[in-house]
């Protein structure tokens, strides 16, 4: 890692700056803040009020700055100073200024240009018949790509969907990312024109094109960063297609990513990483997972648990012509690499030398014994030292050293901002992976990519399991219809073999699946495979004979509670827990449970949701039968050694009364 300049901030705190002038009080290395100076107003010919402001780099007037702004009228109501439309919030984007038209009064302003920069808020005072005219000037307290560190965002949306509300393109999206404080942002939908392209890459920020790979139900959504072109005939039709995809992206120089991993939280189908269950069981996943959240954050350690080597990545999925979405980088990470170029990021991210955040000020440099991030060290017993060096602009909340999953050390850094330097000396003779977790008092967030440990003679793995099951009403493109199926996935670690997958309902076997039978796969892979309606069927992959993986798909029509039990070579007997289906429920649903498991390491996860009636889901299955079901519960629980730790969201926590452990016990 390249050294560091020492920094200190004695606040970073902001004031409300009032007319005529005002400053941030962060005070930094050099003696910048961020702040403004108004001028008189200067009258207007057509009357009306205007407000224009210039914004630059604090210190360098001839630097305009990319901006995130929210310009909050007299009336409260905000303005548009870029003529694209306001999203939900207010804010709009600008390149160094913006004139916006007021009602008269006290205007409240809000400057960012990304995390790097010290924000602003002021306020001017809107004359009637006149402009005012404010130049403001933005503290950068830190930059990160001085250091070999580059901020990205590999999935967003120039436009999702096929209309528009906030008027978008290539230059504007950008302007986004610049004015977020991106290094490089990737373009998931079709890739835009090569000369936009070239006309939105700068010495300092890259325009990237590689479009989401949607691969199938049950399976997810994948970001491939570093392609140069579209992925063309992947082979993803049949089971564990997202192998196929990686081993395409890395034929051409790029990386995968499992993106939005839990999105939407309460179901199995169609974007959520649901693969990557089984990918870590058989211990062949992608090169990185999107941790946006402390869900997604617990998944990823139950993956790596397994022996798995996942780097942290992030992104927003950000829909730009939409009102309700993110901007680029509010969820983010950084990689580090020699230059910026696709090439050495895309290097850096399947390297493991990245942290992923929330988009706020805080940034985590974490070694062992000078090691970087992804590195693999000896469980020799050793006398090894922690090394983080961290950088926030608030003060912190915790700062956390976290081995396989349990937060082993809590620095005492609590309350200390600006450039805060800590270690830990300890010793490590087993398998085992470290991270750092920083949180400052506001909430933002850095997790880092692991480094790993890994002893002369590496440990026969522990046994290792997923069980996915789902009831729902949903085509493979997730259309609502009324006929229930019931869909199962089953993977066991690779030196075992299912023998058998039961159905049950009220503890009895509605459908067993022998695998001395075969498979039976119809017009399409049970499951995942292409699209179209789901019909009975089943496949042992990649034989029958030697099968570490199952799936299958059943109708349901009964209620009952349901359940998921699988036997294996090795006389291990595993059963989900049970799900209750009401056949007598007028309404659309999905209903699903999670498991996986290995050695000291469970994860399991539920969730529930309703949608349309089914009264109302006929032919010709036109307008909105769609699958993001509005009403919906998800929960989670993790144990990780004697550490535990359990998440849950959704409009109500009653539909826990329709899952029940395999023992038949109420879950709490």
């Amino acid at each position: 890692m390249d050294k560091l300049l020492p920094l200190t901030i004695l606040s970073g705190l902001l004031a409300l700056a009032v007319m005529p002038c005002g400053r941030a009080a962060a005070q930094l290395d050099e003696p910048l803040t961020s702040g403004f100076e108004a001028h008189a107003p200067a009258p207007l010919a057509g009357g009306g009020a205007v407000v224009e402001v210039r914004v630059h780099r604090a210190g360098a007037p001839d630097e305009p700055l990319p901006l995130r702004v929210i310009v909050t009228a007299s009336d409260g109501e905000p303005a548009d100073g870029a003529g694209r439309g306001l999203y939900a919030d207010g804010r709009f984007f600008a390149d160094g200024g913006f004139t916006v038209a007021v009602p008269p009064g006290t205007t409240k302003i809000e400057l960012r240009s990304g995390p790097n920069y010290v924000p602003l808020t002021f306020e001017v005072e809107a004359v009637a018949g006149h402009t005012v005219r404010a130049n403001a000037w933005l503290a950068r307290w830190f930059a990160p790509e001085e250091h070999g560190w580059y901020s990205g965002d590999n999935h967003v949306h120039t436009q999702h969907d096929a209309t528009a509300v906030i008027q978008t393109g290539t230059a504007f999206t950008a302007l986004q990312g610049r004015a977020q404080g991106l290094s490089y942002l990737t373009q998931a939908s079709a890739p835009a024109p090569a000369d936009e392209t070239a006309a939105a890459t700068t010495d300092t920020f890259l325009f990237l094109n590689a479009r989401e790979f949607g691969v199938g139900a049950y399976v997810g959504h994948l970001n491939t960063p570093g392609i140069t072109e579209p992925l063309r005939g992947v082979p993803v039709s049949g089971p564990l297609p997202v192998r196929e995809v990686v081993r395409a992206a890395h034929a051409v120089g790029g990386a995968v990513t499992y993106t939005h991993p839990l999105s939407p939280p309460q179901q199995l189908h169609w974007m959520g990483a649901t693969q990557a269950y089984s990918d870590a069981v058989l211990g062949a996943m992608a090169d990185a997972m999107d941790v946006d959240t402390r869900a997604t954050e617990q998944l990823w350690f139950a993956l790596l648990n397994l022996g798995n080597r996942l780097s942290a990545s992030g992104c927003t999925d950000a829909a730009l012509e939409r009102r309700q979405t993110y901007s680029p980088g509010d969820k983010r990470f950084y990689t580090q690499a020699p230059e910026l170029t696709a090439a050495a990021l895309t290097a850096g991210l399947r390297a493991g030398q990245t942290f992923a955040t929330n988009g706020g000020p805080v940034y985590p440099f974490f070694t062992i014994d000078d090691q970087p991030l992804g590195s693999e060290l000896p469980a020799d017993g050793t006398a090894r030292q922690a090394q983080l060096e961290l950088h926030s602009l608030y003060p912190l909340r915790s700062v956390q050293l976290i081995r396989r999953g349990q937060a082993v050390h809590t620095f005492d850094a609590a309350g200390q901002q600006g450039r805060v330097d800590l270690v830990f000396p300890f010793t490590e003779t087993e398998r085992a992976w470290y991270v750092v977790r920083a949180e400052d008092e506001r909430g933002n967030w850095a997790l880092t990519s692991p480094i790993y440990f890994e002893p002369a003679t590496p440990p026969a793995p522990a046994p290792a399991h997923t069980l996915l099951f789902d009831i729902s009403n949903a085509t493979r493109m997730v259309q609502l219809r009324q006929d229930f199926y019931a869909h199962i996935i089953a993977t066991v670690s690779p030196d075992d073999a299912l023998t058998a997958v039961e159905l049950l309902r009220d503890g009895q076997v509605v459908r067993r699946f022998a695998a001395t039978d075969g498979n039976e796969i119809g017009e399409r892979t049970p499951v995942t495979g292409g699209e179209g309606e789901y019909q009975p069927g089943w496949l042992w992959h990649p034989d029958p004979a030697a099968a570490p993986h199952f799936q299958a798909d059943w109708p349901v029509a009964e209620s009952g509670w349901y359940a998921v039990r699988a036997a294996t070579a090795s006389g291990r007997m595993l059963q989900s827990d049970e799900v209750q289906f009401d056949a007598a429920n007028p309404n659309s649903s999905t209903i699903s449970v999670a498991h996986l498991a290995s050695g000291d390491t469970s994860f399991t996860r539920w969730g529930y949701g309703e949608e349309m009636p089914l009264a109302e889901v006929l032919p010709p299955y036109e307008g909105d039968h769609w699958w993001y079901f509005g009403d919906f519960f998800w929960r989670q629980q993790v144990a990780f050694g004697p550490q535990t730790d359990d998440q849950r969201g959704g409009a109500s926590q009653d539909p826990i009364r329709l899952f029940r452990s395999a023992a038949a016990a109420p879950l709490p």
